[in-house]
């Protein structure tokens, strides 16, 4: 904008001097118009002079080649000379160290993240990193993960120790009792099974073998009695498993029952053993470890993994009544993260000690990097202006100190016109009617 009116001011100095030579042409006698032409020649010399100047500094003003274009001539040292004022003066280790004194870095944090442009920020980029996590994620890959992970965590674990502890809250609830109906149901259900009365079966009638074997008259009788079917083995072990479930049944009725009785001793014993006995611990672990490395939960694990991701990935379809859409399966995974994230922000945030502790890290940490890295300040500035093209430098300090550089072109103009107009009022009223006169009476005298 001064540059515009520089120039206009100068055309106007222009103007005035054309102005003033038709003036003194049509009055050459007159002294106003001497003064005119006089004062609109300095404030035009002026203006040209100062134009010149400031225009060599960035180019060539009218192709005139000597001492010109000083700032693209001499970029280097400019360059180097701004980025050592940058690094020493502006941005000294001991001027950003008074400020960083002075700062205070945690509220500041603070204020930045409790922004309602930092909360969007985030949530774009948890939602941007869940739809990458459900497009790249190997559901194979999970499942090995996940099969490792799980057997490691179980090993480590002291399965004695978690047993005991639960047998022992058991007997303290007088949840043992549940535990013994439990059992017991169990075993009702498995001798119910067809299974278990053929096993019945095969038994009885190896017992009948073995006794038939013993003597010749206990053969014949025992081949009297299946032809009479005085001895029926089918119907002996379906009676037999009828008394099994009966025996069963009221051992899981009665209250006080002796193998009830025997049942919560038993226990007890056997709680006493995990916690102490360094045999049972050690065989209870050795038995959890070969569980764990025969079973392969890799596929079951892969398919589970599928299923969520197939439910969260995949084009947003119109979800079936009473189920929720992919869409929302997704916003539900970010709300709850961001929800953690928001609850872990307000404890940190009133946790006073730990809010120092950070803050006191974080200057100790500006500081060190200040101390060992300042020299990049230079050297980025140094850089960033090696980038730039002689026009794109000019550019540069004409937008950091043009107006002061115009300005001086204006009062170019406007002190050449007051030189001038002072020159010709001294000549005129002091000079030649009082000064000359008595220079010349000195020169009289002497000579």
């Amino acid at each position: 904008m001064n540059k515009q009116k520089a120039n206009i001011i100068l055309a106007l100095a222009f103007l005035v001097f054309s102005l003033a030579v038709a003036v003194k042409y049509y009055y050459p006698a007159g002294f106003w118009a001497r003064l005119l032409l006089t004062v609109a020649e300095a404030s035009l010399v002026g203006g040209i002079a100062d134009w010149f100047a400031v225009t060599a500094l960035f180019r060539k003003p009218l192709g005139f080649p000597y001492h010109t274009a000083l700032i693209p001539r001499n970029r280097q040292r400019i360059i180097a000379a701004l980025a050592n004022a940058v690094e020493r003066d502006f941005l000294s280790k001991e001027s950003i160290k008074a400020r960083l004194e002075k700062a205070r870095v945690m509220e500041w944090i603070i204020k930045q993240a409790d922004s309602r442009r930092t909360g969007v920020r985030l949530r774009r980029f948890i939602s941007q990193i869940v739809e990458e996590a459900i497009a790249t994620i190997n559901p194979a890959v999970v499942g090995k993960y996940l099969n490792q992970a799980i057997k490691n965590a179980l090993k480590s674990q002291p399965i004695a120790t978690y047993a005991a502890a639960g047998a022992r809250w058991a007997q303290g609830e007088d949840k043992d009792r549940l535990l013994y109906e439990a059992i017991l149901d169990e075993l009702i259900e498995l001798v119910r099974d067809s299974k278990t009365r053929e096993a019945i079966f095969f038994y009885l009638e190896g017992i009948k073998q073995k006794e038939a074997n013993k003597t010749w008259l206990a053969s014949v009788l025992t081949g009297v009695m299946e032809q009479t079917d005085s001895l029926n083995l089918v119907d002996a072990a379906i009676a037999l498993q009828n008394e099994i479930i009966i025996a069963l049944a009221e051992m899981r009725v009665e209250q006080n029952h002796p193998i009830w009785l025997w049942f919560r001793e038993e226990l007890t014993v056997v709680v006493e053993n995990l916690e102490t006995n360094e045999n049972w611990i050690a065989a209870t672990d050795l038995w959890k470890d070969g569980v764990l490395n025969r079973i392969d939960l890799s596929e079951p694990l892969a398919a589970a993994a599928a299923s969520a991701l197939h439910s969260l990935g995949g084009s947003q379809t119109a979800a079936p009544a009473g189920s929720v859409s992919r869409g929302d399966s997704r916003q539900f995974i970010v709300d709850s993260i961001m929800t953690e994230i928001e609850k872990y922000w307000e404890k940190f945030k009133n946790n006073r000690k730990m809010m120092n502790q950070v803050e006191t890290y974080i200057r100790e940490l500006i500081l060190q990097i200040v101390d060992n890295e300042h020299h990049l300040i230079g050297e980025a500035v140094q850089t960033a202006l090696n980038r730039l093209t002689d026009e794109d430098l000019n550019y540069f300090i004409e937008d950091k100190a043009g107006d002061d550089l115009q300005w001086i072109r204006i009062n170019g103009v406007v002190v050449g016109a007051v030189v001038g107009l002072f020159l010709t009022l001294f000549l005129h009223f002091i000079y030649d009617p009082y000064l000359v006169p008595t220079i010349r009476q000195l020169v009289e005298i002497r000579l």
